[in-house]
């Protein structure tokens, strides 16, 4: 099939990388993909099909498929009238307090009647409940960045990854850092790693200052940290569509501590600790006991490793593909 992914601009996030995922994927499977989007191509991601910067270039071809990322592209995947349109959903958009202004037009995107690829079985239901629509599940896969070193258990002064960008409150980052600063008032004598694709802001030094701050590095360098970490904390709160830097971490062999909520719990149960969303003293307490019990820390990375290994890339290619083969058959229908 030829197939185009519609990108708003290739930002190095979660959700433009698992675009750039299943692109690969399916080119490597011997599909003609291209993907979209305003900016120069990514030099992040080693993705080999076609790639168009649409402030230079406009698409002009037909394809079996033209696959909208965002709920901002869906409209515009429409009207370039290029082929069958597909919406790919790595979340509710409408969920998001920053968006709350833009209800209206997201919830207007969502009514139209387009086959939808999910990224998390959770999204269906209530796609379907809300709107009306139809899904296939097209999950991450892993990033082989991504990987294990040989690890005997957390070390005496321990490093606890937080990632995502402290403004956002989907993101929970807040929760995170005052589960961190009551590990401290405990007398552990933990070290904070925080990594955003944006810089630390005022409010965030005053809450609590990271020992190593990354801001907007290659993946390659936050691979090689989250692996070196004792320990990664996730505490997102419910619009969170997937959870990718959780996902990493267990494939990378670090215990972690995420909030219990439907994104996470659909791979990441039985496998890390899951507390409840928004309380610090909840994390803390998951913390504390994986960095302070040696076999407890260890039986959650041969856990984590397990449940990762579903989403190796040689899992997941013919999830994508069906889920694509369904989309296009449906979308042509309409």
């Amino acid at each position: 099939m030829k197939l185009l992914y519609l990108l708003p601009d290739p930002e190095l996030n979660g959700g433009t990388k698992v675009v750039f995922q299943h692109a690969e994927l399916l080119r490597r499977l011997g599909h003609g993909v291209t993907v979209a989007a305003e900016g120069e191509r990514p030099v992040w991601f080693p993705f080999g099909g076609t790639y168009l910067d649409r402030t230079q270039t406009r698409a002009a071809e037909r394809y079996d498929l033209v696959i909208a990322t965002y709920w901002t592209t869906v409209r515009e995947a429409l009207d370039l009238d290029l082929g069958p349109v597909a919406h790919f959903c790595q979340g509710y958009e409408g969920a998001l307090e920053h968006l709350q202004p833009r209800l209206a037009e997201i919830e207007s995107v969502y009514r139209e009647p387009l086959p939808t690829l999910v990224v998390s079985p959770h999204l269906a239901p209530f796609l379907r409940e809300r709107f009306g629509r139809e899904s296939a599940i097209a999950p991450p896969s892993l990033d082989p960045r991504f990987s294990p070193m040989d690890r005997p258990g957390s070390s005496g002064f321990p490093w606890i990854a937080v990632p995502g960008i402290f403004a956002a409150p989907v993101k929970g980052v807040p929760t995170a850092l005052a589960a961190v600063a009551r590990l401290r008032a405990r007398g552990l004598p933990v070290r904070l790693l925080r990594f955003s694709i944006l810089p630390p802001d005022a409010e965030e030094r005053r809450q609590l200052e990271p020992d190593r701050y990354l801001c907007g590095v290659a993946p390659e360098v936050i691979a090689h940290e989250v692996r070196s970490a004792d320990l990664l904390l996730l505490p997102s709160r419910e619009g969170e569509g997937f959870g990718l830097p959780l996902l990493e971490a267990m494939a990378s062999g670090t215990p972690a501590v995420a909030s219990a909520i439907p994104s996470i719990r659909g791979f990441a149960t039985g496998a890390v600790s899951l507390v409840p969303p928004g309380d610090p003293e909840a994390m803390a307490d998951a913390a504390e006991r994986l960095l302070l019990d040696r076999r407890a820390w260890l039986r959650a990375r041969r856990a984590g490793l397990a449940a990762a290994s579903r989403f190796r890339p040689e899992e997941v290619a013919g999830i994508v593909e069906g889920a694509i083969a369904w989309a296009a058959r449906k979308a042509a229908r309409r």
